[in-house]
């Protein structure tokens, strides 16, 4: 594997943190754990951002979820810019280890058939 960055939140108790790597193979993968709700969000985005305009062009992002215990509305439409980004710049984004909130999120939305959905990480980067 590559690089790891681990981020969190401002103050004391992070309410989410984020790490990222690369693959040998090309691939991003991006581990979130902890509130995804727009705190959250703003700790997610510009990690999520780096991964996808890496150089040279990652084969896919993968997003581990498997720690998020809580997610909201503006951390689904983070999601869903991802998603937009993500294609418009013909890089497949795949979602895995979707913890019970975030895939009740997705599927009360219908946005659970907007993405790449994997039980598990290895999985997404098969």
């Amino acid at each position: 594997m590559g690089q790891v960055d681990e981020l969190g939140a401002a103050g004391d108790r992070a309410r989410l943190t984020v790490s990222a790597r690369s693959t040998e193979d090309g691939a991003q993968i991006v581990c979130a754990a902890g509130e995804l709700d727009l705190e959250g969000g703003a700790v997610l985005e510009p990690v999520l951002d780096r991964a996808l305009s890496a150089d040279p062009a990652p084969r896919l992002v993968a997003v581990d979820a498997t720690g998020v215990t809580f997610c909201d509305s503006s951390g689904l439409n983070l999601l869903l810019r991802i998603r937009q980004e993500a294609e418009e710049r013909s890089v497949p984004l795949h979602l895995a280890g979707l913890t019970d909130p975030v895939l009740r999120v997705l599927e009360i939305t219908g946005a659970d058939s907007l993405f790449s959905i994997h039980a598990q990480l290895d999985q997404a980067l098969a």
